[in-house]
This record gives structure tokens, sequence and C-alpha cells, in this order.
């Protein structure tokens, strides 16, 4: 997708109601593959894993008790980034209070560091993907398999009009046309959770910095 998604400050204004079960779920499973991964690129074991994830959610879960718009403190998915790093950070110093392997104490360093920019460029892909996957994986079965070939084959393989049709036995009108409504399905799926024109930015009133480690 050309445009940056951005989580609707809606979805976080309904997690604030401890009632609303639904809203937490969407959001737990939207989020949970993409804190689990970033987690396993750094060799944590799946239990590790677990556990940080666990902790990340619960530190969203203190903090959007206080949740309001403020444009100038940033976005939610930096601040994400940070509880992440911070969970991590937390992990690597109870189980460095006996010596520590030089190995661990690397990983250790670095998340004490600030981010480099390769760093925060690969979460905000990874990010954007995440969410563009849950969309396709909700929308998908409103579809039927031939409509969904020739999005995939149109938008994701980037296969002409042209020979799609020629394939599939369709007119390149008839292609359009099928990629256009899946399109348009997945724009409105994806904004359902992401704010208008995907540009609406956010922030925590208590923001976690980088050398506070949540609780």
């Amino acid at each position: 997708m050309e445009n940056e998604i951005d989580t609707r400050a809606t979805l976080l204004l309904k997690l604030r109601n401890r009632s609303d079960q639904a809203s937490w779920n969407e959001f737990v499973e939207i989020y949970t593959p993409l804190l689990f991964a970033y987690c396993q690129k750094r060799a944590l074991q799946n239990s590790d894993s677990a556990d940080i994830v666990q902790n990340v959610f619960l530190s969203v879960t203190k903090a959007l008790q206080t949740f309001e718009y403020n444009p100038e403190k940033g976005r939610f998915k930096a601040w994400l980034f940070t509880v992440l790093r911070n969970a991590i950070n937390s992990h690597y110093r109870k189980q460095n209070r006996t010596p520590a392997p030089a190995s661990d104490s690397f990983v250790l360093e670095k998340l004490e560091a600030t981010p480099s920019e390769e760093e925060q460029e690969v979460w905000e892909r990874d990010y954007q993907l995440r969410l563009l996957h849950w969309a396709m994986e909700k929308i998908e079965p409103e579809f039927s398999p031939r409509s969904w070939q020739i999005f995939q084959r149109a938008a994701i393989d980037e296969h002409t009009p042209e020979d799609i049709a020629q394939d599939l036995g369709m007119t390149k009108n008839a292609v359009s046309v099928q990629k256009f409504r899946v399109m348009q399905r997945l724009r409105q799926k994806l904004q359902s959770i992401d704010a208008s024109k995907w540009e609406e930015e956010l922030s925590l009133k208590n923001q976690v910095s980088e050398s506070d480690p949540p609780a």
C-alpha cells in the first residue's frame, strides 16, 4: 500500500472500556505476531518471547487509561516500539544478575542504545506489513477464490491485467473490476483500525521512556 498505516485512535479508545473484550481481542490478534516476531529475531526462546509480549500488553493496558490525542508527541507505533524494547531490556537485565554470556551482553548493549535508523526502518516495515496482512486475512473469505487470485496476481505479484485476463480467459476490464472490488474492501478494513487518511497522530500521557522499563 502506498500510504502509511497507523493505528486508528477509535480502536485505542475502545480499549479503555474494560468490558469491550472484542476490541481487546482484535488488538491482541493484530499485534501479537508483530511483537513475537521482533523477539524471535533477537534469538529469544518462545517462552521468553511470550512473557515479553504479555508484559508489553500489560503496559499498553495501563497506559491506555490515560490515552489522549497529542499530534506533537508522536505516533502509537513509535511508542509501542519503545515499550517492546524496554520489555526485552528488562528481560535481559533480570537474566544477567549472574555473569552473562558475551552474546547476551552484546544484545543488551544494543537494546540500551538508541535504535539505529536501520532498526527503526525495519520496525516500520514490519508494522505496516502486519496490519496489511491482518486486513487481508479478514476479508479473503468475503470473495470467491477466483476474485482473490486476481487480486493477488494484480496487486501483490504485480502481473499486468492483460496477462491475467489471457491466463483466466477474461477481459481486461473484468480483471480490473475484480481487483478494484477487493482493493476497495481492503481499504475499508484498514480504515477500521487506521486513522482517517492514515495520517492521524496520537500519543499517550504517560509515555514510557527508553530509560524507564515498564513494571
